[in-house]
């Protein structure tokens, strides 16, 4: 009995060795792909830019408001990587840079503690202040 079972073992074993090695998968890819998949890479190759969000904590055409309120952001989130943009006559605030957008509403609702004003606003982020943004907020 005993040994009808080590045989029935052996058996099944080789049974799925052979089947594991038999399968494989070819992909072919026609030239129309090839061309296709060579002209997005050459489109947007250079694009250092993607979508993504960024938190607006300040929006005003006052420079010393914006920059008391920069001040104040440097000593209360220092380690979170912001900037300010001039689109004649306002100033912005962002900060952070995020392509999802789950931990970018997670940092606003903490941004929102000490500045309320604050919202998220889809922005063309670049992929190294992302990658910054990332490793400061670990």
């Amino acid at each position: 009995m005993r040994r009808i079972h080590f045989i029935l073992f052996v058996l099944t074993f080789l049974i799925a060795a052979d089947l594991c090695q038999g399968q494989e998968v070819q992909f072919v890819e026609t030239a129309d792909i090839q061309r296709a998949m060579l002209e997005y890479k050459g489109r947007y190759q250079h694009d250092t830019e993607i979508p993504g969000y960024r938190i607006q904590y300040l929006f005003t055409t006052d420079r010393r408001e914006m920059e008391n309120i920069l001040r104040r952001f440097e000593n209360l989130y220092g380690s979170i990587p912001h900037e300010w943009v001039h689109d004649q006559p306002y100033y912005r605030l962002y900060a952070g840079s995020f392509v999802d957008r789950a931990p970018a509403m997670k940092l606003l609702v903490h941004i929102r503690e000490s500045f309320p004003t604050a919202l998220l606003v889809n922005s063309r982020v670049t992929i190294d202040k992302v990658l910054e943004c990332r490793e400061n907020l670990k």
